[in-house]
């Protein structure tokens, strides 16, 4: 499990001059825990960007928070929760979660599905993705980065399961045990519409329509022929 230092400082203007700080490449957190209650820190954008969202771990890196003018270890916490902007996605605001490296902790870990299902490649079915993330429970320094399903034997209706994913030592999986990561599907047709089959009486009078139709430009067209009456006004 990865380790990631940051610089972070006090923040005492609670709900005051964020845009600022933002402005200056700063993000507006907060540390909670049960020992060390709750404290507001602002820590450097491209650190975190770079050191916990870009590292394999993503947001289950363990990261060391240091505090300006504290001596110490620093803070060890994992993060809880990035805030975004709908709109740009600027992230607005991170809440950090402080835990004891001695300690088994609840956490979500992803799942990647590795390889193409025999049943895609020869037989052009759908892989549909499932399940993405599962909740795990052990010491922090144990946390998995991800837990990779390979899927390359699934046939046409063939399914893999939570129950189904390889025992990680010191890990213990919260997640339900029948829960659907993966599954082939069959290939899906496109129902073809058939054309509407006229019914007797509508070929007859189809077939009717361009003689009477003949007949009466006929007359209309013809030497001498009367005027047609005038019509009646009611």
């Amino acid at each position: 499990m990865e380790k990631v230092e940051i610089e972070a400082r006090e923040r005492p203007q609670i709900g005051k001059g964020l845009k600022n700080l933002r402005k200056q490449g700063l993000i507006p957190a907060v540390i909670y825990g049960k020992k060390i209650g709750s404290r507001s820190i602002v820590i450097d954008r491209k650190a975190f960007v770079k050191g916990v969202l870009g590292s394999v771990a993503g947001r289950n890196a363990i990261i060391s928070l240091k505090i300006t003018g504290e001596k110490g270890q620093g803070i060890s916490v994992l993060t809880q929760e990035v805030q975004r902007n709908p709109l740009t996605d600027e992230i607005l605001h991170i809440d950090f979660r402080h835990i004891v490296m001695d300690e088994a902790i609840k956490t979500r870990v992803i799942i990647e599905l590795i390889g193409i299902p025999a049943g895609v490649k020869d037989d052009g079915g759908v892989l549909i993705h499932g399940l993405r993330e599962i909740e795990v429970k052990c010491l922090p320094l144990e946390i998995p980065d991800k837990f990779e399903v390979d899927v390359t034997a699934l046939k046409i209706g063939d399914s893999l399961h939570v129950s189904d994913l390889s025992a990680v030592a010191g890990v213990e999986i919260l997640t339900t045990p029948t829960e659907m990561i993966a599954n082939c599907s069959p290939p899906t047709k496109e129902e073809e519409v058939a054309a509407p089959v006229p019914t007797p009486e509508e070929v007859a009078a189809a077939a009717a329509a361009p003689a009477v139709a003949e007949e009466e430009v006929k007359e209309k067209s013809a030497p001498g022929a009367p005027p047609p009456p005038p019509k009646t006004q009611k």
